[in-house]
């Protein structure tokens, strides 16, 4: 077996990579993060496809950077300001479908709407989670990576041996709340371990990094429920094939789109304030 393809590229390179560029930080993982925020949009405006929608996709890409750019130089901005450009979008977004020749005009606004506040706003968080880091010398973003990979590794492993008991089957018949349950502890504890050592900084308290797992282990594990629905109600098992073996972007992703903003929320409006 090349050890190499499929699963063992992702686990050799992927992960190692991943956690390099978060060390690096700076427009090296602004421009991974946005990378995934463009593949992700890829994925999903193709998950729209498949429900007789034509989304806007080179709208939601150019969005896709802008948004990048914002959290990464997060610029001094008015609230009357950033209203005014949201509302700019929009109207550039319906004006654009109006001159369009497709079918389903309301679906295909709609839609590219929902890609942009799916993953460019909810995910390009994690840019500005990291700019924090950089800026507070704190490591939060290795410890929300870890908590969710923690959280992804103590469901699967211990639902999928004693799990009975599902905890979702309409959206995911195969998670159950013991895994789940098991997920929440994992991250729960890498957060604990973090603070700990130090390694989330002087500004976090022991109950700040309990409730920063769970929030990783809560909404990461929602995060995955609602791209479980979105693939249930599209008809496909993944959401792409770009990862061999681990399916597309935003099944990598998609407990990260959940977590990362509501940590941002966390951060900069309960504790950072």
């Amino acid at each position: 077996m090349n050890m190499m393809k499929g699963r063992n590229l992702i686990i050799l390179v992927g992960i190692p990579g991943w956690l390099y560029l978060i060390w690096l930080g700076g427009y090296y993982y602004t421009f991974f993060i946005l990378s995934a925020m463009i593949l992700g949009l890829q994925e999903f405006y193709e998950l729209a496809e498949k429900n007789n929608a034509t989304p806007l996709r080179f709208m939601g890409f150019a969005i896709a950077v802008f948004i990048a750019d914002y959290f990464h130089v997060q610029p001094e901005m008015t609230g009357f300001q950033f209203i005014g450009i949201f509302i700019l979008i929009i109207l550039i977004i319906f004006i654009w479908q109006l001159f369009r020749d497709t079918e389903n005009p309301t679906e295909n606004v709609a839609l590219t709407m929902k890609g942009i506040l799916y993953i460019p706003v909810l995910l390009g968080t994690a840019i500005a989670v990291r700019q924090f880091d950089q800026q507070m010398d704190t490591h939060i973003t290795f410890a929300l990576v870890s908590s969710v990979w923690a959280c992804d590794s103590a469901a699967f492993i211990l639902g999928s041996i004693w799990g009975s008991s599902k905890i979702f089957p309409r959206v995911s018949p195969n998670k159950s709340w013991l895994g789940s349950l098991s997920g929440l502890i994992a991250a729960v504890l890498v957060f604990y371990g973090f603070q700990y050592y130090g390694a989330l900084g002087d500004i976090f308290t022991i109950e700040n990094a309990l409730i920063m797992g769970l929030i990783a282990g809560l909404f990461g594990q929602i995060g995955d429920f609602y791209e479980s629905m979105l693939k249930r109600d599209a008809g496909v098992k993944d959401s792409g094939t770009l990862l061999r073996g681990h399916g597309g972007i935003l099944d990598r992703f998609d407990s990260l789109i959940f977590a990362t903003p509501t940590m941002f929320i966390y951060i900069h409006f309960i504790i950072w304030i």
